[in-house]
């Protein structure tokens, strides 16, 4: 209950305090700064509040001193039930209950509800640790100012309370001695709560007092709307000059924020000449016949449904697997229960609070911008939804530069919003109460049909997936027992595939390295190397299968089902393996029987063959190994970037790219954070499997080896502490995150291969690491403008006795390769069991076909073939780093149906 009523009330506070301290800290890179923005605007956005509070206060009071001597004679006379009984009918008679005297209160209870907000996220800010300001030397510890004697005192606390009693004394002045009394008890409280907080939380409460005391003063004057209305204005005035002038950002976003503090101003500045327009605007919503209460609610409440729960239950029923068993969340309706938690808080409850303080006609003012701003968000969300290809699970995309909207759509789209606007105006203007009240409910309703059906592919699918979780056995390990079974008289085969692992950053790594360059004794890493998609559910079955597995030829064969093909590509190695002797472990293969989690009960009937998913099964044993139990979350991340990409759906088009804000969602940067809170419960899945790869392989199989290992570590970016690239509680870096987890790969198998030495089974094993894909760079590493590097994946060979430094070889190689590498020696003329066809590398002499399909996830896709577009297929050959290489190819249609 209490995370219910904290996401509802108070998390919607905290998003506005999160965006204004990004901003400003976008602005001016000045986290001392940044807090005091944040104070300003928390307190102009509750100046209003404060006003309407002030006005209920004032009327309590009213009433009270009214009622008073009446109330006193009454409870002189009368006694017990009877002093009830008339005091009930005095109320009565007056209009009046008891409860109404709350509204004297109105004042601290507003201030409650974004103290928490500050408190809960100041309190915690990483970026406020080590930061300075003034003569403040850390904002993240209390100020610590001066010592008397031992004893250390913290001087903010105290000057915050002083501007608290200043501000008290101001306000109230003639006023009764209970209202004195809560004042400055409350005073006392926030003392002894703030006293040994952080600087930055109590230079923003200081802040807030000070504003309130100049509230105070100001209201002692004549007209003080006035005064408050030119202050503001000359603040937004000289703000614009400086993001114009002396700011160094992107010109249009600089242009953007003063353009709207431009029409900010001309807003107040022309306030009184629109007093008539909005009048005659609001008259028909007054009209006693048009309830406004209801089509105010029902707007908020269609707002809500559409952000709180439609457009995520859009995105997650496209891939329910990749938002399922995430940290200890198992299902996916977990993340859509709180969104719609927080939408109901941003859309209905403080907008509805807000609503019962206004006056009928600010009621009919907001009522029509909740109207106007519900027609505004299903045009963008229906009409301009815009394609914006693939989407991760934290709500990024693989290609940002689709935000980048043609001018022409971007005009079109503001054209469609304008008449939505003069539609709604017209309909209000005309008083047609049925259509009115008709969209809203409809809306509702559609949207809660739509959501439902929805939900219903999640909850199915979300079952599949547990179920094949259930029959992989444990899924969590309890302690650290050996998997990996190598043998000591060989010969052994180990193929490593590392997801998006990127071959152009190998050399770097191990330059910087000399015990790398020491542990990896005899390899060779191939440049030259093509993979056949850049995703894993195209690029993964050639890894595995061979060239028989590629795009092309899979559709080719568009007789059997892909998912049957594709688990042909995963059985292939281990049934030659087994039928050559060999003992064979396979880990966490890539969607196994077109499953998000692997579904290794495909491998059942194979008896020499053990498959399980080690990914996620050692996290919580890491974590008590190397983090104290504490973990980094990454369901933290998809919630707090679930609705802010529902607002990012709802906007008008020129906008989103600025809502997107390069996959951050005005949420902190990595690069403003130096505590590894990167760190996500995602990355440590994986790292954990590698990181305890030694004691999990044991050299005690009697007979040859052959271990088929999948690990993620390289498709997530982190941050990790250089030089060894481990997760630290603080980290210094450089660079970029996908870096730094392909570094982290080499220096765990590293010390997982000094482990092989000492046992003995180095020479006689032979080791390739290959990944399905690799990953656009930035552009000193690009292959040509179309970032052709995504097509250049890892294929790093030990072979069997070989010794000396890191060669390179520049042969022309593809990931379709590694069977035939991997049998080499051990199975003459390897026949596929599937086809009865011999493995050949012979498939490449003239070049090879590979797709450029963006279509990541299975259900994309027809049954038995993939859906590739005919200007999605490319040819390359011989130097792959040599643009004029590629080239656009239309693929023999031929096709095999067996």
């Amino acid at each position: 209950m209490a995370d219910f009523l904290y996401t509802i009330i108070i998390f919607p506070l905290v998003q506005i305090i999160e965006f204004v301290f990004i901003f400003s800290q976008k602005v001016f890179k000045q986290t001392g700064i940044s807090v005091i923005a944040v104070s300003v605007v928390i307190s102009l956005l509750c100046l209003p509040l404060y006003i309407v509070a002030e006005k209920w206060q004032q009327i309590e009071r009213d009433t009270q001193k009214r009622l008073k001597p009446k109330l006193d004679k009454i409870k002189a006379v009368f006694k017990g039930d009877e002093q009830y009984l008339i005091l009930s009918t005095y109320y009565r008679q007056n209009r009046y209950h008891p409860l109404y005297s709350l509204r004297s209160s109105l004042g601290l209870l507003i201030q409650i509800p974004f103290f928490i907000a500050a408190y809960s996220w100041l309190s915690h800010l990483p970026m406020l640790r080590g930061a300075g300001f003034l003569f403040i030397r850390d904002l993240g510890a209390p100020d610590a100012l001066f010592r008397l004697g031992g004893l250390t005192v913290n001087v903010l606390p105290i000057l915050m309370t002083g501007i608290n009693c200043a501000a008290g004394a101001v306000y109230l002045r003639g006023f009764p001695l209970r209202d004195k009394v809560q004042t400055y008890g409350m005073a006392a409280v926030f003392l002894v709560l703030l006293y040994g907080s952080p600087a930055g939380l109590v230079l923003y409460w200081t802040l807030n007092n000070v504003f309130s005391l100049v509230k105070n003063i100001v209201y002692k004057f004549k007209n003080p709307r006035r005064i408050l209305g030119i202050t503001a204005a000359l603040g937004l005035l000289v703000f614009s000059a400086y993001i114009l002038a002396f700011h160094t950002g992107d010109i249009k976003k600089r242009l953007l924020v003063a353009g709207f503090c431009w029409a900010v101003l001309l807003g107040v500045f022309f306030a009184g000449k629109l007093r008539p327009a909005v009048k005659a605007l609001c008259l028909p919503l007054l009209d006693g016949n048009l309830d406004q209460r209801a089509l105010f609610f029902l707007s908020a409440a269609s707002l809500a449904i559409l952000t709180g729960i439609a457009i995520p239950v859009t995105v997650l029923s496209s891939s329910p697997q990749e938002f399922s068993f995430i940290d200890s969340q198992a299902s996916p309706f977990g993340f859509i229960a709180f969104n719609l938690t927080m939408a109901l808080g941003t859309f209905v409850l403080w907008p509805g609070l807000i609503f019962f303080l206004l006056k009928k006609r600010a009621q009919a003012l907001l009522c029509l911008a909740f109207y106007g701003l519900t027609v505004l968000a299903a045009i963008n969300v229906f009409v301009f939804s815009g394609e914006y290809g693939t989407i991760s699970t934290t709500f990024q995309f693989d290609t940002p530069g689709v935000l980048n909207a043609p001018a022409r759509f971007s005009a079109i789209n503001l054209g469609a919003l304008l008449l939505g606007l003069l539609g709604v105006l017209a309909v209000v203007r005309v008083k047609q109460k049925s259509v009115l009240i008709a969209f809203p409910v409809i809306l509702a309703m559609s949207l809660l049909v739509f959501s439902g059906t929805r939900a219903m592919e999640i909850q199915r699918e979300y079952r599949r997936l547990a179920a094949i979780r259930e029959s992989g056995g444990e899924t969590e390990a309890h302690r650290i027992t050996p998997v990996f079974h190598l043998s000591k008289a060989g010969p052994n085969v180990v193929i490593i595939m590392a997801d998006r692992a990127i071959n152009a950053f190998v050399k770097p790594i191990f330059a910087e390295s000399a015990r790398l360059r020491e542990q990896f004794d005899g390899w060779t890493v191939y440049p030259d190397t093509v993979s056949f998609n850049s995703h894993t559910l195209i690029g993964v079955p050639p890894v595995w299968g061979g060239y028989e597995y590629t795009p092309l030829e899979m559709n080719r064969r568009a007789g059997l089902p892909l998912a049957e093909k594709h688990n042909q590509a995963l059985l292939l190695l281990p049934r030659l393996f087994t039928q050559a002797g060999f003992h064979v472990t396979v880990t966490d293969p890539s969607w196994a029987n077109h499953s998000w989690i692997s579904d290794i009960t495909i491998y059942r009937e194979y008896p020499n063959v053990d498959a399980l998913n080690t990914m996620g099964r050692y996290t919580n044993l890491w974590y008590q190994k190397n983090a104290g139990g504490e973990r980094r979350r990454a369901s933290e991340k998809i919630r707090a970037h679930i609705f802010r990409f529902a607002l990012f759906k709802i906007s008008p088009v020129p906008l989103r790219r600025v809502i997107y804000d390069d996959g951050d969602y005005w949420g902190l940067k990595k690069d403003w954070i130096d505590t590894g809170d990167n760190i996500s419960e995602l990355l440590i899945d994986s790292y954990a499997v590698l990181d305890f790869l030694p004691e999990l392989t044991a050299c005690d199989s009697p007979v040859p080896s052959a271990l088929l290992i999948t690990n993620d570590i390289t498709h997530t970016s982190a941050f990790l502490q250089v030089p060894d690239y481990v997760p630290a509680e603080q980290v210094t870096h450089e660079g970029e995150g996908m870096y730094h987890t392909n570094a982290a790969l080499y220096h765990r198998l590293g010390e997982w291969l000094d482990g092989l030495k000492a046992q003995g089974v180095y020479d006689h094993t032979r080791i390739i690491i290959v990944s399905d894909h690799g990953a656009s760079l930035e552009e000193k590493l690009a292959i040509g403008p179309d970032h052709l590097e995504k097509y250049n994946p890892l294929l790093l060979v030990k072979d069997f006795n070989a010794h000396g430094e890191l060669k390179t070889d520049l042969s022309f190689m593809t990931n379709a390769d590694v069977p035939s590498l991997a049998l080499q020696g051990i199975v003459e003329n390897p026949v596929n069991p599937f086809t009865d066809r011999v493995l050949s590398g012979d498939a490449k002499k003239d070049g090879v076909t590979i797709t450029t399909n963006g279509l990541h996830l299975a259900h994309y896709h027809p049954k038995n073939t993939f859906k590739i577009d005919i200007s999605q297929w490319l040819h390359v050959h011989d130097n792959i780093f040599d643009p004029a290489n590629w080239s656009p190819v239309e693929p023999n249609p031929k096709k095999n149906t067996d």
